[in-house]
């Protein structure tokens, strides 16, 4: 393909074009490291103008294109696919991270404008400089970019006040697959002119287009936060606990996240930050609140109703209000080390699952039960934002035992289980994490024969060639 190449660089100047393997190979490895698959160049382009341009070349050459912000996604979306017929295509790995064109506010309409090679932490504090918040947030802040969290349709912690970034998403600029810029960065809150583009780019996984510019909604930065830590008897505690706070302090609640026993045991054994302790409580939870009120005036609000719930719920057993920034960032780094501290103590089955926020007991119930059921014997590390239904239900393998083996021998029975279960109680098999080519099979069995026509027909129609993210999402 030095012909496909040689174009590259003459149709596209000032492209950054790598053909070294061991750049290749680290851009086609993802982030879990299940996918180690090759591509013919890794792209860099700076701006807009050069992703048009690379755009029209792989259409002229018919070569796939695997979008890239990150490489922090889980389901293999952001790399060229290993299976089927899309992985004996020919690729090229666009990495969006250069493209950096555009970073304005616009403090009255309060909305951000940005090029989506800035990361998300980046952009949280361009937004924080200038007063103002912008709330999404994940794990892995100080790496995803904004394109890719649009792409993949991110949530985070704060969905429960904020939404996922479809919510904070008021417009968009692509680059279609006949590599001219459509969109709409006007910012505007109603607008009834026609189809909403930016609705089917988001969440697509670079599979219809590549996104290069979004407006995003910020808010007036909160002028107070609080943090509490509550020990409950188990996951329904958790839900009633969570609809009691959000009778009587729903504008101020931005978080609410569980832990199982098992999650909290993980990060104490690898990390230093230490739980409240409280015997007889199984689970945790932690509940973040922020106010434009005084910090006084807000910590007195938290006070009263938690005072007032550990009154009224006997499985509430224990509640500890953060006293200072650092007892702060202890609660938070005992919910966010999580994964990393299962990381450490190797493979497991991993889901990202969510259904009505009511349903989540029965469904936490039934997938343990069924589990146990099948003489499976697993170790549940389960913790998730249960405030907006969204659990990751990871299972590891017993203590001491080889996690290798226990994920070779029980991985697609616990599969089927889980997801089974999931679907059972009216919920969903990929959350926040996307379908990339890790669900993709399966995204294709549990959906209506018209629905997956719809989404078939959608891709055909706006990429006919297969030229973006082959192999990911939606299979033609």
């Amino acid at each position: 393909m030095n012909e496909f190449l040689d174009q590259l660089r003459k149709q596209v100047p000032g492209l950054i074009l790598k053909t070294d393997p061991a750049d290749i190979a680290h851009a086609c490895t993802d982030w879990r490291k299940r996918y180690q698959t090759t591509a013919l160049a890794l792209l860099e382009p700076m701006n807009t103008a050069q992703v048009q341009g690379v755009v029209k070349v792989c259409d002229q050459f018919n070569v796939a294109i695997s979008t890239q912000g990150g490489n922090t996604g889980l389901v293999g979306g952001a790399v060229p696919a290993a299976e089927g017929d899309a992985s004996i295509r020919p690729h090229v790995v666009l990495k969006t991270g250069r493209i950096r064109d555009a970073l304005k506010l616009d403090e009255s309409n309060l909305t951000l404008t940005a090029s989506v090679g800035y990361t998300l932490y980046e952009i949280q504090e361009y937004a924080s400089a200038h007063g103002f918040l912008f709330p999404l947030s994940l794990a892995s802040e100080g790496t995803c970019t904004l394109g890719g969290n649009l792409a993949s349709n991110a949530g985070g912690v704060a969905v429960l006040r904020y939404g996922n970034a479809r919510e904070l998403c008021l417009g968009l600029e692509f680059v279609n697959a006949q590599g001219e810029l459509c969109g709409d960065l006007r910012g505007l809150r109603k607008n009834n002119t026609g189809y909403d583009l930016r609705h089917l780019l988001i969440g697509s996984e670079g599979t219809l287009g590549i996104v290069t510019t979004a407006c995003m909604k910020v808010y007036p930065a909160p002028k107070s936060r609080c943090v509490a830590w509550l020990n409950v008897d188990n996951i329904q505690a958790a839900v009633d606990a969570l609809g009691f706070i959000q009778g009587h302090l729903f504008g101020e609640l931005s978080s609410y996240e569980w832990m199982n026993a098992n999650a909290i045991d993980v990060v104490q054994t690898h990390f230093p930050a230490r739980a409240p302790a409280c015997p007889g409580a199984g689970d945790h939870v932690l509940a973040e609140f922020t106010s434009l009120d005084t910090e006084g005036a807000l910590l007195e609000r938290v006070n009263t109703t938690l005072e007032a719930l550990l009154e009224e719920q006997a499985s509430v057993r224990n509640i500890a209000i953060a006293q200072n920034g650092r007892e702060i960032e202890t609660f938070w780094a005992l919910r966010e080390n999580i994964s990393e501290a299962q990381a450490k103590e190797g493979l497991n089955v991993k889901h990202d699952v969510a259904c009505a926020v009511s349903q989540l007991p029965t469904f936490h119930d039934m997938a343990l039960n069924d589990i146990e059921e099948h003489g499976v014997d697993a170790r549940p590390v389960l913790f998730g934002h249960l405030g907006d239904g969204n659990l990751h239900f990871n299972l590891s393998a017993p203590k001491g035992s080889d996690s290798a083996a226990f994920l070779k021998q029980n991985q697609q029975l616990l599969n089927r289980l889980v997801h089974e279960a999931i679907l059972l109680c009216g919920g969903t098999v990929s959350a926040e994490h996307g379908i990339g080519q890790l669900k993709a099979g399966l995204l294709r069995e549990i959906t209506s024969s018209s629905n997956y026509s719809a989404f078939v027909a959608i891709k055909q129609a706006m990429d006919p060639k297969n030229l973006f993210n082959p192999g990911k999402l939606v299979l033609v």
